[in-house]
């Protein structure tokens, strides 16, 4: 790998300063899914009450199985409601994502079902309650060009059945390659913004996370920082969040995993040893930053 002189000065650079969001590159597969489809954009009629991840997270890939249970709010009759599961790697992030998802599948009740790609350009209208809304447009003519508030949308989509006052569980699992900075990091980060758009509050979220060799435990450290529980032989982390609503409550509308990938850092060094510090110097100024965060 050549490192380029611009490079080297943004890492140099990133080694004393802290990291800005355009220095990284996303995790596909980062949310939850989204109610597509709802009358006048307002809070859908179906709850989310639940989601629970199983992540497995390493410094190149993670590996994802997300359960989540919901609950209409309909009387009289069964409700029908479409989810979507943003595709980022194929909306206007495009460049910005580490890369697309691989072996997708999805389950409802246990029942492997088929996902649709939909993808189009949308006008992103978001409500007062912070809901949001998207009403599909055409294409422009010139395909550079762009309309305020209209973006480029993709996601997997499926059509479920609510039965009145039954539980559904629908469950994803998946792969996607871990995100990445310029701070020589590996990420994975998931995003319960989209559960704003169901009907009410979560009622409770839990994130088991375990880890494989490529990641040292002592080196992970988490967004936000309070709330995870340690196993008594460090080999998995758990986060449970209770009765929140991403749309009002800031600090539950996404947590991030995160460790200093070792790999990266000692080919960086080895290739380029008078631009960059040794391996350990790394490691405490790693966590030297995550001691002042």
């Amino acid at each position: 790998m050549k490192t380029h002189a611009w490079l080297t000065v943004a890492l140099l650079t990133l080694w004393i300063t802290p990291l800005s969001a355009n220095d990284a590159a996303m995790n596909d597969g980062a949310s939850g899914p989204e109610p597509l489809g709802w009358r006048s954009g307002e809070e859908s009629i179906i709850q989310m009450k639940s989601e629970h991840l199983d992540i497995h997270f390493g410094t190149r890939k993670t590996t994802v199985t997300v359960r989540f249970t919901f609950l209409s709010h309909k009387k009289g009759g069964p409700a029908k409601q479409k989810l979507g599961f943003p595709n980022s790697s194929r909306s206007e992030m495009d460049g910005d994502i580490s890369g697309p998802i691989d072996n997708l599948v999805t389950r409802v009740d246990g029942k492997v079902v088929t996902s649709e790609l939909i993808e189009g350009r949308y006008l992103e209208i978001t409500k007062p309650d912070g809901s949001i809304f998207y009403e599909k447009t055409d294409d422009p003519a010139d395909p550079n060009g762009s309309s305020e508030g209209v973006r480029k949308h993709a996601w997997y989509v499926i059509e479920v059945d609510f039965p009145e006052g039954k539980e559904v569980v629908v469950e994803r699992q998946y792969d996607c390659p871990s995100g990445g900075n310029t701070n020589m990091e590996a990420f994975f980060i998931y995003e319960t913004r989209t559960g704003g758009a169901w009907k009410g509050k979560i009622e409770q979220l839990t994130a088991e996370v375990t880890f494989d060799d490529s990641v040292r435990t002592d080196l992970v450290a988490f967004t936000p920082k309070n709330g995870w529980v340690w196993s008594e032989d460090k080999s998995k982390a758990t986060l449970i969040w209770k009765d929140f609503e991403p749309k009002s409550d800031q600090d539950r509308d996404y947590f991030e995993i995160s460790t200093l990938d070792l790999k990266r850092v000692e080919e960086i060094t080895k290739e380029n040893p008078d631009d960059f510090p040794p391996v350990e110097d790394w490691i405490t100024g790693w966590k030297q930053r995550e001691a002042e965060r």
